[in-house]
């Protein structure tokens, strides 16, 4: 049995960190040609999920065209979209006995919508793909040159910057991440199942170009900020509201840091916009 006082978020945050370390580390800018695109060209994230991956129209290691919402903002715990009910439904319909803080970090871990801006790293930026009316919980991952990245969106890293419409070239890569060994273990003493998901492997888009979409600049993200803290009680502080709305992510980090258990803050969902440095997911984890 966990012991009350553990901290459960941290073994998930490191996995997270081991997620965007083994992206990075596995990129590489590979040339893309036009002749490859008359089949693998996507309208949204969702559809490389679907059309792409789960009906096996492309391949690892094939080459894409995605039409998106590229964006700073990653999910937290980046998996497959259309397993997010079937972890749902298994942490509302498990048997037997848990104690609040698992039941809080499975809540967290599922939650899909928890979301995570880190910037650059190592010359490289993991970056968000989603549908033009985003929701954190229904893109995938990609990595890009930063260098590239801030000449086509010299603001990509402004503090009010959520994302902007473009059409991604690229290949689809594996990415290995530990997420389901960490997600396992906390269900598996929390007596909850969630072995259907397989969480070896995450796919993640290796970006080679990107265009900006300029004929219509609409587009929005949805999304989770969140804080993390010390105190077993309260080890989650969660808002919900959209990303693009200045009024609303004002409000969201208000109370955040409005919350009792803020004064044990150990980590932040943003480090843009994080009081302190001290809180950075980056500074603490990578």
């Amino acid at each position: 049995m966990i012991e009350p006082t553990e901290l459960l978020w941290k073994p998930l945050l490191e996995a997270t960190a081991q997620t965007i370390v083994g992206a990075l580390g596995a990129y590489a800018i590979k040339e893309v040609t036009g002749r490859f695109f008359n089949d693998n060209t996507f309208e949204s994230p969702m559809d490389l999920w679907k059309r792409g991956i789960h009906n096996h129209s492309i391949d690892i290691g094939d080459k894409i065209r995605l039409e998106c919402l590229i964006s700073p903002y990653t999910q937290l715990f980046p998996c497959d979209p259309f397993d997010n009910a079937k972890l749902w439904r298994k942490l509302y319909t498990f048997e037997g006995k848990v104690t609040a803080q698992e039941y809080q970090a499975m809540e967290f871990y599922v939650g899909a919508d928890e979301t995570l801006r880190v910037g650059s790293l190592n010359g490289e930026t993991l970056v968000g793909l989603y549908y033009r009316y985003g929701y954190i919980g229904e893109g995938i991952i990609g990595v890009v040159s930063t260098t590239k990245l801030l000449k086509l969106i010299p603001n990509f890293f402004d503090k009010e910057f959520f994302g902007t419409r473009a059409m991604v070239t690229g290949t689809v890569e594996l990415c290995p991440t530990q997420h389901g060994f960490v997600a396992q273990g906390i269900a598996n003493k929390a007596g909850i199942d969630i072995s259907s998901v397989d969480y070896k492997k995450l796919p993640y888009v290796n970006i080679n170009s990107l265009k900006l979409i300029n004929r219509d600049t609409t587009c929005s993200l949805l999304a989770s900020p969140w804080a993390v803290t010390d105190d077993p009680e309260a080890q989650y502080i969660i808002q919900y509201g959209y990303l693009d709305k200045p009024d609303e992510m004002v409000t969201c980090i208000n109370n955040i840091q409005r919350a009792k258990a803020w004064e044990n803050v150990r980590v932040f969902f943003d480090d843009l916009k994080a009081p302190s440095p001290d809180i950075s997911f980056k500074k603490i984890f990578l």
